[in-house]
């Protein structure tokens, strides 16, 4: 009862069993740990990628509307993806954006009417030349 199983296995080849699997399970551990890092370790790569997505993609957005807006004030805006982050953010961004190209716009209207006027009525060479000053400045403040 004690020296063999039910199936009639000795209790020679259950040691020798039993030492078999003494020698073979540390290295089948080291390789299963290794796997297992393996996965995990594409697993944190892949969840950081696609975070860092989330956050770069915006600040890239950002970026490129900054480069935008200093070509041309009146450019249309890139708008970021609605699943990124900073959305709040770019609202505001939006929003200052938005009142950046009214306020170049009515400066622009302000200007052209004022040299309008300045034409029609004739007035001195040093008023046109203000004006002159004015639209330089004008041209130069956007961002």
């Amino acid at each position: 009862f004690w020296v063999t199983t039910d199936e009639g296995v000795s209790y020679g080849s259950v040691v020798f069993s039993r030492s078999l699997t003494q020698q073979k399970l540390g290295p089948v551990m080291v390789v299963f740990a290794l796997l297992s890092v393996c996965v995990e370790a594409l697993f944190t790569w892949l969840i950081a990628l696609y975070s860092s997505h989330r956050i770069a993609g915006p600040l890239f957005r950002f970026s490129q509307n900054v480069k935008a807006i200093s070509a041309d004030a009146f450019a249309a805006p890139l708008a970021i993806r609605k699943t990124d982050l900073l959305q709040q953010e770019w609202q505001e961004f939006d929003t200052a954006q938005k009142r950046l190209r009214d306020h170049y716009g009515e400066l622009r209207d302000a200007l052209t009417s004022c040299q309008q006027s300045v034409a029609a009525s004739g007035d001195g060479p040093r008023l046109t030349e203000a004006f002159a000053r004015l639209h330089e400045v004008e041209c130069r403040v956007q961002i």
